[in-house]
């Protein structure tokens, strides 16, 4: 009698498992209905027993202050246990909050991961709850479960509502990508199919974590000291650039013709040649299609040297007020910024709204597109992450969405610089970093 007394007041005190607290799908959509409080509940408890999933969300809640005060330690704490599981963004957001904390947080962080512990057994997680009949399911109701299961996956699909938008596309095209299927953005009853087989891999008793060995970071410039002439010094090309609050900034007025005007070309200027080659590329092969010509008077362009190699990452924030023209930015081999390299080319309005070129010695190549348009003009900076490993895959994240992936490994050597060209539209530069890989 005593022994059953003792369990029932257990039982009142500590609940049972199964109703302990709220699992990762609850806590899921809880976030997706921004209920950031109960969210960083539920979360919290799953990351306490050793989900990657659910660390790696509330790192995101941590970092950015929604249900809980703002704390980059906790938030570095909680992606550092979530990479060390495998979570799939854990790593990179780790490695992005970094450059903005400072060496006691960062120590801080670490001794924090080094000494969690799992509070809870995994044996005791309660049972995931039944998955409705795909058969069973309407249009909006089939298109809600991919949203849920590709979030439950780390695939940012945005809120679980039925509609598919850009974010849900963008995020089946990821998925589709890592499962090497074809990329068509599409929602259908195969591709639930396939999103609930991929289970998530199940967490491993609690490990420290490997010392995070910071990468040499090459070039780092958010203009707040109002001078893009020193620490570092930028070489204007032709154009002109100013430093304002923001930013740098760059306008070059377009001038809307019906005829294509011809831009001449010098000898004495060789840095338009490649660019100029690139453009004619994009028009002919009709990757770039806009409503009229418009040339801008004289383009803009600007460089700055940066020794990186072959392997690296390129964070950028940029913001766009005009849509005309064509912004085009990346890296250089040689010592002149019109030789061998890529280049990322945003055409406002346009289709493809991104394009991946690669310049070498006579020749200009689309070796990725992203097919829709895209639409910087909207009075906030948004945010550019170009990555390359090891292997030679690229991939460019645009707001924490991948935009582009493809593989090219004819460029082995370093890049010697980073090179920006406005060829026509109003542009502001507010932050570029380069690091190694």
């Amino acid at each position: 009698m005593v022994n059953i007394k003792v369990l029932l007041l257990l039982i009142l005190l500590f609940g049972s498992p199964s109703l302990a607290s709220a699992n990762y799908a609850e806590a899921m959509r809880h976030f997706e209905r921004q209920e950031y409080r109960q969210a960083v509940q539920g979360f919290r408890e799953s990351a306490g027993r050793g989900d990657a999933d659910a660390q790696y969300m509330l790192g995101r809640l941590h970092e950015t202050g929604s249900g809980t005060p703002q704390d980059f330690v906790q938030a570095h704490q909680w992606y550092n246990l979530a990479a060390a599981r495998d979570q799939r963004h854990a790593a990179e957001a780790r490695d992005s909050l970094t450059s903005r904390m400072t060496a006691e947080q960062i120590a801080e962080a670490q001794q924090a991961a080094r000494a969690w512990k799992p509070e809870v057994p995994l044996s005791s997680q309660p049972t995931p709850p039944s998955r409705p009949d795909i058969e069973t399911l309407s249009d909006r109701q089939g298109v809600a479960e991919i949203q849920r299961e590709l979030n439950r996956l780390g695939y940012d699909a945005g809120p679980v509502d039925g509609a598919m938008g850009r974010r849900t596309r963008d995020a089946i095209r990821e998925f589709q990508a890592d499962m090497e299927m074809a990329q068509d953005g599409h929602a259908s009853a195969a591709l639930l199919r396939r999103l609930r087989q991929s289970e998530k891999e199940p967490a491993t008793a609690a490990s420290p974590p490997p010392p995070a060995i910071s990468p040499r970071v090459v070039l780092q410039d958010d203009f707040s000291d109002g001078d893009y002439h020193r620490n570092p010094a930028w070489t204007v090309l032709s154009g002109d650039f100013e430093v304002d609050d923001s930013g740098l900034r760059s306008i070059v007025m377009t001038q809307r013709t019906s005829e294509r005007e011809s831009r001449r070309l010098s000898a004495d200027r060789p840095e338009e040649i490649g660019l100029a080659m690139l453009e004619l590329i994009l028009e002919q092969t009709g990757s770039v299609k806009r409503d009229q010509a418009a040339p801008p008077a004289e383009p803009a362009h600007i460089f700055v040297n940066a020794q990186v190699d072959n392997a690296f990452r390129m964070e950028l924030q940029l913001a766009s007020r005009q849509r005309s023209g064509s912004l085009e930015l990346g890296l250089f081999q040689g010592n002149r910024p019109n030789s061998s390299g890529y280049r990322l080319v945003y055409s406002p309005g346009s289709l493809p709204g991104l394009s991946l070129i690669k310049l070498t010695s006579g020749s200009v190549e689309i070796i990725a597109r992203y097919e829709d348009r895209l639409d910087f003009e909207d009075g906030r900076f948004h945010s550019i992450v170009w990555s390359r490993d090891e292997n030679g895959e690229m991939q460019v994240h645009v707001d924490d969405h991948r935009l582009l992936r493809v593989q090219d490994t004819e460029l082995r050597d370093r890049f010697q610089g980073f090179l920006l060209a406005n060829q026509g539209g109003d542009y502001t530069l507010g932050r570029v970093r380069l690091q190694d890989r």
